[in-house]
């Protein structure tokens, strides 16, 4: 499934309301940690720029095509990159106290159940 420049920013909308939701946190706050944790990017306004100039150079803004449905590549991206994502998370959020595990929040902000990502990666 192939996803054009305003499905991707409305797929970026919506995991930046369920990281919201999920850490119980504004959503400006969720959308500038989305940003940093996830993309890699500086700011949400660097993530939109870079998704709508369609600039991959940066390989974490594939992920802005995933969800539930998406390919098995991508999954399997957001799992070999796992580990640096949590290594920003918990720096971005060392401040609160995550009472569920680091993983699971980051795999249901792209709208996917922790055991459909697992059997997906397998």
């Amino acid at each position: 499934m192939s996803l054009n420049n305003d499905e991707l920013i409305l797929n970026i909308k919506r995991q930046a309301k369920r990281l919201s939701k999920k850490l119980s946190i504004p959503l400006g706050r969720a959308q500038e940690s989305l940003s940093i944790t996830v993309y890699d990017c500086e700011s949400w306004g660097d993530l939109r720029s870079s998704v709508i100039a369609e600039s991959f150079d940066n390989e974490y803004l594939l992920l802005a095509a995933l969800h539930p449905k998406a390919d098995i590549l991508l999954f399997k991206l957001l799992d070999n990159n796992m580990s640096i994502i949590i290594s920003r998370f918990k720096i971005k959020f060392n401040d609160q106290k995550l009472n569920k595990e680091i993983t699971d929040i980051i795999i249901s902000i792209f709208g996917i159940e922790p055991s459909d990502f697992k059997s997906k990666i397998k």
